[in-house]
């Protein structure tokens, strides 16, 4: 049988534990396989975590000649953002993975996702990439799929516009038993096809922190390549345990969501979003005056000079 090679990139900023947990997991779920067809590595990119951190991290490691995966630790001496990450993660797979999987270090796999995800893609040529099922901490069903962002949806909101194409906007809050075509996969969990990911450049780097699936699947789109979730395949994501959010990480979304619109719509669509977006912080002012900033920064342009990609020290 010709086993498919399937490189699984982490990334590590300062939750050791978290990936240990991770890593773990990937393990005991891809041994209860009874039919092998999947050889896999791990990969894990240390995004400039506190030395401390990094230190606890480093007896994962295993080369490959010890019994188990090859698993790899990079360390990057600035944080590098979820795109420039894992790109950094891609540079250290192996040349021949068929499959990346991308998965936060804050997730661990409820079944043996890997085989369950290669299953699908074999027999889904359409298919770029494709998510597991996602559940929370106290193991309640999570969305697993959003909307790709459009003035339409925005304006007149996604319960109307999935009226009007039910096929293009499937419900995100649907109990799903079967794979079903959606817009894109969370970020927690991207499954992609490597040929398909190579074609395309990989991830976007400017993403620093956030809209990375969006963009991601968007390009695929562009060259026919859908995006899927298989809810077969389940995993548990402990959201947000590795970003506190705070002002400066709310800017970032809307830094890379303008970056997004850039890329993909006309000037006379991103000045409407933008009055969008500015209306809708800044009614929320009164509830807590983080929305009146964000309004302000969005009105004046979402700069990407102030990133956070540019607020950070290099570690020796």
């Amino acid at each position: 049988m010709n086993l498919q090679k399937v490189s699984i990139i982490l990334i590590n900023y300062n939750s050791h534990q978290f990936t240990y947990d991770c890593v773990q997991s990937i393990i005991e779920m891809t041994a209860q396989a009874t039919l092998k067809t999947i050889d896999y590595e791990i990969i894990i990119v240390d995004n400039n975590s506190a030395p401390d951190d990094y230190e606890a991290l480093k007896p994962i490691a295993k080369p490959i000649q010890t019994i188990g995966p090859n698993i790899q630790l990079i360390r990057s001496r600035i944080n590098l953002g979820f795109s420039g990450g894992n790109m950094l993660g891609v540079q250290f797979s192996d040349p021949n993975a068929d499959y990346y999987y991308f998965l936060n270090n804050d997730c661990v796999l409820r079944t043996d996702v890997c085989s369950q995800l290669v299953a699908f893609m074999e027999n889904t040529p359409d298919a770029g990439l494709c998510g597991a099922q996602m559940f929370s901490g106290n193991g309640s069903r999570q969305i697993t799929f959003g909307y790709l962002p459009t003035l339409g949806s925005k304006i007149l909101g996604h319960g109307f516009v999935r009226m009007l194409n039910p096929s293009l906007y499937p419900n995100v809050r649907q109990l799903y038993t079967e794979p079903v075509r959606v817009p894109f996969v969370m970020g927690s969990t991207l499954f992609v096809r490597a040929s398909a990911f190579n074609m395309i450049g990989g991830f976007d780097v400017a993403h620093f922190l956030y809209v990375e699936e969006e963009d991601l699947a968007k390009r695929l789109l562009i060259n026919g390549l859908y995006a899927y979730l298989v809810p077969q395949a389940e995993y548990t994501h402990f959201t947000g345990q590795s970003t506190n959010r705070n002002y400066d990480i709310e800017k970032e979304y809307y830094i890379s969501l303008f970056h997004y619109f850039r890329k993909y719509h006309s000037w006379p669509e991103r000045a409407l979003f933008r009055f969008y977006y500015v209306i809708k912080n800044g009614r929320k002012f009164r509830r807590n005056p983080i929305y009146g900033r964000l309004a302000w920064f969005i009105g004046r342009g979402s700069p990407m000079r102030e990133s956070l990609r540019y607020k950070q020290t290099v570690s020796k």
